[in-house]
This record gives structure tokens, sequence and C-alpha cells, in this order.
């Protein structure tokens, strides 16, 4: 056990990019969020020199599909974000939970 290291965020996002069938009757996420776009993200906070303090995990489902747009997940707020249009609005999210830090 001497060799395990424990990291604590003080953020951690989950991006839903779950992709549906076509013509299934629930909306998903996949069209509007990307595993591409959650690299982007990554590599965004890495510039910022959060890479410590900030992660970043693409998931397949949180459960609040919707058609408004993608969903998010930021712990350890516990907080659910749904309708995201873009990688920006969850840059500017990211921005205001490490302002809050």
């Amino acid at each position: 056990m001497e060799d395990i290291s424990y990291f604590k965020p003080k953020l951690h996002v989950f991006v839903c990019i779950n992709q549906r069938e076509a013509g299934h009757p629930k909306p998903s996420c996949g069209p509007k969020m990307t595993a591409e776009q959650v690299k982007e993200i990554k590599h965004w906070i890495l510039q910022n020199g959060w890479a410590r303090d900030v992660y970043c995990t693409k998931v397949s489902c949180l459960g609040f599909c919707n058609p408004d747009g993608g969903v998010i997940c930021i712990y350890p707020q516990g907080k659910f974000i749904k309708g995201i249009k873009n990688i920006e609005e969850i840059k500017q999210l990211i921005e205001q939970e490490m302002e809050r830090i």
C-alpha cells in the first residue's frame, strides 16, 4: 500500500457523450458533445495549469437526456447542468467554479 498515490481534484467534470441510434425516441448528448470535444476541454484545463485541480471525464449517460443540449455534472458540488450547447459553455462553468473555490 505504500506505493499508492491518492489525488483529490477540486472539481471533477463529467461530460455525457452518449450517442443513441438514429430514430430513438429519446434525445442524446452525442450529437452535441463528442469525445474529441472532451479532449479539447482537457487540453484547455492543462493550458490553464489546472491539471491537478480539475478532472474531466467523458461518460455514456448521466440520465438527464433532453433535446436542448448536452449534460454535464460537476463534483464535488453535485451540480447537473443540461442544455449545454458547446465546449465554451463548459469552460465558462469550470472557470466560475474555480473562482468560487
